[in-house]
């Protein structure tokens, strides 16, 4: 892509995020194995029941992550850079501040709901040991509401090797110790969540630390520390607003997973969150890459270089489209042979539900940041409206479907509502007027990569030659994807040390 118009310094910032950002990628990668690697013990570990009663739990735990910040999380994740690059600390702190209060003050209350209900022993609800599994999990939302907190001011320090041990690295091997604790107890989940619950408030503990002794590093504590003033206006006026991108998360794991659980039992909960995680996957990189995106904008926003700004999202979009592939050419177009490989034959109709599954995903991935850079430019009116429509349409659809076709139905009602929205969301973004219009560059990658989807697909699908030949057929895809997007992606100037290596200096120099 073209680097015209961009000054030194903001091109050495953009540089500098994309670095960032793959030595993010590169932590991430490390946990995400491992995590998986723990996701495939489990489910090998329990039986089909527990699974889906854990999972269950783990699914209330990501939602509730989300409802307790009441949107002001991505309020923060918003304005304290924005803060921070105008020195503006009292405000900064005001920000961590009340975000950290409602944290704590919502967590309570959703455990004392939770509690209340598995008192009453309401239809839809596990009992006997999987509702108290449920119940200790409940106590993780919060505590990882905070952990996210953290690290997303870390972020806007920019110190990403922290962010690197804390985050993708401590997480994983507490959670793997976890398993292991509970492998010692023939594989008890109620030991499995009381050791998952320890290494979390652990992690966050750890995390909270690295802060502290930031914001003590940059001076502001404790000399800011009686003089904090929380910005009530901008970040109330930014953060409710965005309460429907909360709601989202809510309703695609929370809801639809209350819904499964309602219709079909422990087990079609199992048969669709034994493959979300892998689904997932494919936001592993675009994930990676938001932690100091949005921090990145805002600063450009702040210093109205929307040109920079413009480029700097499209190049993030380049990046982690083609280097999501694999993930995507494994989890969509190889699923059959993968799902029994990972799992078992037991969760071999769970193959379609992965490959549903993963299209949604990687349908936000092609079109990534949208929903930040339209954040940044404070174009949030678009924003509210594609997640109401994915809210609605999702819920309508889980109902509908849920018990036509049990998990399949749970994952064709998400991957829908999230299409919808992205396609809502890039239309929003193109007609910004600080935005320029997608470059060809662009386009002619999105068409690159449905070639290469459809080429995989049919090896995956319909010939399903053995799985050893499947990942072969899979590589020499995601080699000639990368050969043909290397000089758009201008790979060998941000990381020049990657000419080094044989193979993709051959690659990379000859794209």
């Amino acid at each position: 892509m073209t680097t015209q118009g961009v000054s030194g310094i903001d091109r050495k910032d953009i540089d500098r995020q994309l670095r960032g950002s793959s030595l993010l990628l590169a932590g991430r990668l490390i946990s995400k194995f491992i995590n998986f690697g723990v996701q495939v013990a489990i489910i090998r570990m329990l039986t089909k029941d527990d699974f889906g009663a854990f999972a269950y739990g783990l699914a209330l735990v990501a939602a509730g992550e989300v409802l307790v910040k009441l949107g002001l999380g991505q309020g923060a994740n918003r304005f304290v850079p924005y803060y921070f690059e105008r020195r503006e600390f009292d405000e900064l702190l005001g920000t961590l501040v009340l975000v950290a209060t409602t944290i704590l003050v919502l967590g309570a209350g959703g455990f004392g709901l939770i509690w209340w209900i598995s008192a009453q022993g309401l239809e839809g609800f596990p009992d006997g040991t999987g509702g108290s599994v449920v119940l200790m999990l409940s106590l993780l939302a919060p505590v990882q509401a905070l952990d996210q907190l953290c690290v997303q001011t870390l972020a806007c320090f920019a110190k990403p090797w922290q962010i690197l041990i804390r985050k993708h690295l401590l997480g994983p091997m507490l959670r793997l110790l976890a398993v292991g604790a509970a492998f010692l107890v023939d594989g008890r989940p109620d030991v499995l969540a009381a050791a998952y619950l320890a290494g979390g408030v652990f992690g966050v503990l750890i995390c909270a630390h690295l802060v502290l002794k930031e914001l003590f590093n940059q001076g502001m504590l404790p000399g800011h520390l009686h003089s904090f003033r929380i910005p009530w206006s901008p970040l109330l006026r930014y953060s409710l607003p965005l309460i429907s991108s909360d709601l989202v998360v809510i309703t695609m794991t929370g809801v639809t997973t209350v819904l499964l659980m309602y219709t079909g039992g422990e087990i079609e909960v199992a048969s669709m969150r034994a493959v979300a995680p892998a689904a997932v996957l494919n936001l592993l990189i675009v994930q990676s890459f938001g932690i100091l995106f949005l921090p990145s904008a805002a600063r450009l926003f702040a210093r109205r270089d929307f040109a920079a700004m413009s480029q700097h999202h499209w190049e993030s979009v380049a990046w982690v489209a083609v280097f999501s592939f694999p993930i995507f050419a494994l989890t969509f177009c190889i699923a059959p042979n993968l799902v029994t490989l990972l799992f078992g034959q037991e969760y071999a109709d769970s193959a379609i539900v992965l490959a549903v599954l993963s299209l949604g995903s990687y349908a936000s991935v092609v079109t990534a940041f949208s929903a930040e850079s339209l954040q940044v430019l404070h174009t949030t009116r678009p924003l509210v409206w594609s997640n109401l429509l994915m809210i609605v349409s999702s819920v309508l659809l889980a109902v509908l479907l849920c018990p036509l076709f049990g998990a399949l139905g749970a994952a064709i009602a998400v991957t829908s509502a999230r299409m919808a929205g992205v396609l809502i969301r890039q239309i929003a973004l193109v007609k910004s007027p600080h935005m320029s219009e997608t470059p060809t560059t662009i386009r002619l990658m999105w068409l690159q990569i449905f070639l290469a989807s459809l080429a995989v697909t049919v090896v995956g699908w319909f010939w399903q030659p053995a799985l050893l030949i499947q990942m072969l057929v899979v590589i020499l895809v995601c080699l000639g994807l990368l050969k043909v997007c290397a000089r758009s992606l201008d790979i060998t100037r941000t990381f020049p040390e990657l000419l080094r290596l044989p193979l993709l200096s051959r690659i990379l120099a000859r794209g």
